[in-house]
């Protein structure tokens, strides 16, 4: 497995001046190398959250030097159903994270995130999470 997805929570933690610098240089090195693929939700989430256009154009340039990560219209039936058997565990859990890991267990990547979300749910499926 080479390919890393970076959650929204993973990528606003490495922003930070007082971020945890082993994430920051995690997420760094995966630029780096063009490990990172990136989903239009993640994508979406961080230029929402900038704080100006200013922001948001630098950010939106920054972004397009990733690995942009489509899905077919198959996708959401298969997201559906993944959606319906966590569910059916007792899994709750936001239906963008559960997105999000579709991706990653479709595309054999990583999730690198600080969102409990994603440890409940490869407590439940083959999600691999990055632990550096």
């Amino acid at each position: 497995m080479d390919d890393i997805i970076v959650d929204t929570s993973a990528w606003i933690e490495s922003f930070k001046p007082q971020c945890d610098e082993t994430l920051a240089q995690l997420v760094r090195d995966a630029i780096i190398r063009g490990r990172i693929l990136l989903p239009g939700i993640i994508k979406a989430e961080l230029l929402r959250g900038t704080k100006n256009t200013k922001e948001y154009k630098r950010m939106n340039d920054l972004l397009k030097g990733l690995n942009y990560l489509a899905v077919s219209e198959e996708f959401w039936d298969r997201l559906s159903k993944f959606s319906f058997d966590l569910f059916r565990k007792g899994l709750t859990v936001p239906m963008t994270d559960t997105y999000i890991a579709l991706l990653c267990i479709e595309n054999n990547a990583a999730i690198i995130h600080r969102d409990r979300h994603f440890e409940l749910i490869a407590r439940n499926c083959p999600l691999i999470i990055f632990k550096p």
